[in-house]
C-alpha cells in the first residue's frame, strides 16, 4: 500500500509546477495516505493495535478529500457546504472515538459515513459539467480524480460497515481475500490519481 501511493505522489512532484491548484491539493491527500500507511504497517509488524490512527486518518482524510473539492468547484454553494463538512464532521468523530465506538475498533460509524459524503461530493462535481456552459470549469483531470473517488469509495463501502463483523466472525482466508480485494481497489484510485496528473501536465 505504501509504495502504491509514491506512484501519483512521485508524478506529482515531478510536475508539481505545472499542476493546477486542485491537483496540488491533492498532493495534501496522498502524502497523508502514504505517511499514515506506512506508520500502521510499522504498527501491524510490531503486533500493535492501529485502529486509533485509523479513527484519526478518516477524520483528516475527509479534511483533506474536502480541501481537495474545496479548490477544484467553482461554486460558491458548494464550497460552503464542503465547508461545513469541514467542521461539523471532525467533530463526530471525536465524538463516536469518545462515547460510541472504541477507538482500538473499526470506526464502522464515521467510516461509511466519510465514504457516502465523498461519494456524493464527487457525484455532485461530474454533474456540474452538465451545468455550466463553460465546459473548462470541470477539467479531464478533475473528472479522473472523481473517478478514482468514486471506484474506491463505491467499492469499500460495505466492507467499511460491516469490517467489525468480518473481524470477528470470519475466516481468515475471506479476511485476506477482501483485504486484496481492497487493496486492489486502493491501487486503482492511485492509477486514476497518477493519470490525472499525467493528463494535467499535457493538457488542461
Amino acid at each position: 500500500m505504501p509504495a502504491s501511493t509514491l506512484l501519483p505522489l512521485t508524478a506529482g512532484m515531478v510536475y508539481y509546477r505545472h499542476l493546477n491548484k486542485p491537483l496540488r491539493a491533492l498532493m495534501v491527500y496522498l502524502l497523508l495516505s502514504l505517511l499514515t500507511n506506512i506508520a500502521a504497517s510499522v504498527l501491524a509488524a510490531r503486533h500493535t493495535n492501529n485502529m486509533p490512527l485509523l479513527h484519526f486518518y478518516t477524520m483528516f482524510e475527509l479534511l483533506a478529500v474536502s480541501y481537495y473539492y474545496r479548490k477544484a468547484f467553482c461554486n460558491k454553494k458548494a464550497n460552503q457546504w464542503l465547508t461545513a463538512i469541514m467542521v461539523v464532521y471532525p467533530i463526530l468523530c471525536i465524538i463516536n472515538f469518545s462515547f460510541i465506538q472504541s477507538i482500538y475498533k473499526f470506526n464502522t460509524y464515521t467510516r461509511p459515513l466519510e465514504a457516502v459524503i465523498i461519494i456524493l461530493v464527487s457525484g455532485v462535481y461530474l454533474s456540474e459539467q452538465n451545468r455550466f456552459e463553460k465546459q473548462e470549469l470541470i477539467t479531464a483531470s478533475g473528472r479522473l480524480v472523481a473517478y478514482g473517488f468514486l471506484i474506491y469509495f463505491c467499492s469499500s463501502l460495505f466492507q467499511f460497515i460491516f469490517s467489525n463483523a468480518v473481524s470477528h466472525h470470519a475466516s481468515k482466508f475471506v479476511k485476506a481475500t477482501i483485504w486484496n480485494l481492497h487493496a486492489s481497489f486502493v491501487l486503482i484510485m492511485y492509477l486514476f490519481f497518477y493519470l490525472a496528473i499525467r493528463r494535467n501536465e499535457r493538457h488542461d
